[in-house]
């Protein structure tokens, strides 16, 4: 196994208590993305719930069928936030492996200036990542206030809740390394899509957190 598959096993296998001491610590990593990776897993795992409470159950038989997809679906996305952890630890370290390479030479201060660049570039994907599943979840939890079931609307809110605060957390991590990225096409078009990732989940927490209010 792979250093890399072994960094991916322990992000996911790492208990809770020992991941909020690592977090709460002066270490670099876990961070806030690892942080709102978490928290996209909390919000896939709730619209897990409202599906499990909805499929099968008496007085939801039309919808039944529609809920398993649903369920299978925020299944998904829960690993997929796991794996993320591990995804945006290794790119902070490729980030401090470049800001730590030689730069004795001028030939050294451009390779390293290249690695920076680089490194700084791939440390946005994995924030972007969480936040474009975030957007899948609360697409699900719209679903499960609307039509699961009745007495689990308020874990459907708490998911699409939960979903926004890891979309804005982790573009957080988009915004402090576009701050000394140099390629201004690369800079303009990401920051154009944070904004619209974030608006969106905004948007459509607040329609969810409408659609349960309605049903309390």
């Amino acid at each position: 196994m792979s250093n890399k598959n072994e960094d991916h096993v322990k992000a996911r296998e790492q208990v809770m208590e020992d991941f909020l001491r690592d977090l709460a610590s002066d270490k670099p990593a876990p961070g806030g993305g690892s942080a709102a990776a978490v928290t996209g897993a909390l919000s896939a795992a709730l619209s897990s719930m409202v599906a499990n409470l909805t499929v099968g159950k008496s007085g939801y038989g039309d919808v039944s069928e529609e809920y398993e997809t649903i369920l299978s679906k925020a299944d998904d996305l829960r690993e997929d936030f796991l794996d993320a952890i591990a995804e945006d630890m290794e790119a902070y370290n490729r980030v401090m492996d470049a800001y730590k390479a030689p730069k004795e030479t001028e030939e050294d201060k451009e390779k390293r200036k290249v690695q920076l660049q680089e490194a700084l570039k791939g440390a946005t994907e994995p924030p972007l990542k969480m936040a474009e599943l975030a957007k899948k979840v609360l697409e699900l939890s719209k679903e499960c206030a609307q039509t699961g079931n009745a007495h689990a609307v308020t874990d459907a809110g708490a998911s699409a809740i939960l979903a926004e605060a890891a979309t804005r957390t982790a573009l957080l991590n988009v915004d402090i390394n576009l701050g000394s990225i140099k390629d201004e096409e690369f800079v303009n078009q990401t920051e154009q899509k944070r904004v619209e990732l974030e608006e969106d989940a905004i948007k459509n927490a607040s329609e969810v957190v409408e659609l349960m209010n309605e049903k309390l």
